[in-house]
C-alpha cells in the first residue's frame, strides 16, 4: 500500500515508473525475440529460371524448400 502512495504522490514519480516498466517490458520483448528465429522462403520465377532464397534454415528446411519447389514444378507441368 505504501508503494502506491508513492507512485501516486507525485505526477513525475508516476511518469517514471511507468516509463521503467515501460522499458523493462521492451527489454524482455527484445530478448524473446532474439531466441526465435524467422524464417523467410522467397521464390522468384523469371522465365525458365526459378531461385529459391531460404534466410536463417535449419537443416531440415532446404531440402522440404527444394521438394516443395519440385512438385509444384510439376504440378505446372501437368
Amino acid at each position: 500500500m505504501e508503494l502506491l502512495q508513492f507512485v501516486f504522490s507525485s505526477f513525475w514519480v508516476w511518469l517514471g515508473c511507468v516509463v521503467l516498466i515501460v522499458a523493462a517490458g521492451e527489454a524482455v520483448a527484445t530478448a524473446a525475440a532474439g531466441f526465435r528465429q524467422k524464417r523467410k522462403v522467397s521464390v522468384y520465377h523469371v522465365g525458365d529460371v526459378t531461385r529459391v532464397e531460404v534466410e536463417n534454415a535449419g537443416r531440415a528446411d532446404i531440402p522440404a524448400a527444394v521438394k516443395a519447389l519440385n512438385e509444384q514444378a510439376a504440378e505446372v507441368d501437368e
